[in-house]
């Protein structure tokens, strides 16, 4: 596998002049990689061994950031009335709109707004408008400011997620009154909606620089029991977003590849998995979503991920597995 990811990093590399990730795909892309993972790279088109999409044609190793310009109608964005917000996306190297995007669970281009003290989120799909950029509406709840996470992969390029902020007009509060002051949670069953959902980390204390898995077991929250009903919302049977307290690190994952995440079997539950990667130690949250009856219903959890000498220091902390 090594010798495999040289070889293609290789070819990266000769390419990089002649490729052009504008508005058309390049005619010989470097590489075919899964859009939710993109380490998982091939020669030749095939599925991720990790969550089973499709891999696509472009260039993971690009590492940079597309340029992204976010405006807004009006101008001065209030709290508790509509707006509209625009996305003009351009290459980093030759600056053309980009207009064509990859389909990843379903939609084109995943936004997420977070307030600053996380307590408002929202998982959102703009639309794709005739001079190439994406148009969103929204009301945002209460005054402050506003993180908006775009999560979308150009046709040809690698993934991006892009932050940007938005404070709404005539807002006079603090950094200070904004942040998010975040305590993990000691109980691990939570009810929003009809579902129940009960966590599980693996391994128990998460660590940083490492894997660590969500494990959900959902349960109807009237009769309580295990629920096998889940129906696939945009193309699986969850969604979950794990964000840094400082919201510079984050994980859009979906369920783990395996028998429970099919969803060609039309239904699913009652265990839903997640795989994250948390980089630094610290307080992260994670907004898990499930759709049942036609219902998505978002469940909170915020974790703790420990440092390497935290976990080892505690005696009751489970083996380190790098990777």
């Amino acid at each position: 596998m090594r010798r495999s990811r040289l070889a293609l990093l290789l070819v990266a590399l000769l390419s990089l002049g002649a490729a052009q990730q504008g508005s058309t795909p390049p005619a010989n892309p470097t590489a075919w990689f899964c859009p939710m993972h993109p380490e998982v790279t091939g020669g030749e088109p095939g599925r991720c061994r990790k969550c089973g999409m499709a891999l696509v044609a472009g260039d993971p190793f690009d590492t940079r950031e597309y340029s992204l310009e976010l405006t807004t109608t009006p101008a001065g964005v209030k709290a508790g009335q509509p707006a509209t917000l625009f996305f003009t996306v351009r290459h980093p190297g030759t600056s053309a709109l980009i207009t064509q995007y990859e389909l990843v669970h379903e939609k084109p281009y995943h936004l997420f707004i977070v307030s600053s003290d996380m307590e408002f989120f929202e998982h959102v799909h703009p639309t794709h408008q005739p001079d190439g950029r994406w148009a969103m509406d929204v009301t945002l709840p209460k005054a402050g400011d506003y993180r908006v996470l775009s999560d979308f992969l150009p046709t040809g390029g690698s993934p991006q997620f892009v932050g940007r902020t938005i404070e709404t007009a005539g807002f006079t509060g603090d950094l200070e009154s904004q942040a998010p002051h975040l305590q993990p949670d000691t109980v691990f069953t939570k009810t929003v909606g009809s579902l129940t959902a009960h966590l599980e980390l693996e391994p128990s204390t998460l660590v940083e620089g490492q894997y660590g898995h969500l494990m959900f077991t959902l349960s109807d929250a009237k009769t309580g029991r295990l629920v096998t009903d889940l129906q696939p919302y945009l193309g699986a049977f969850g969604h979950a977003l794990i964000l840094s307290e400082d919201m510079r690190d984050y994980v859009h994952s979906h369920p783990f590849e395996g028998p429970e995440s099919d969803v060609s079997k039309g239904a699913g539950g009652p265990t839903v998995t997640f795989e994250g990667y948390m980089p630094r130690a610290g307080k992260y949250r994670a907004w898990s979503q499930f759709q049942r009856n036609g219902e998505v219903v978002t469940v909170p959890f915020t974790v703790n991920v420990a440092t390497v000498d935290d976990a080892y220091r505690n005696p009751g902390a489970p083996a380190v597995n790098l990777r």
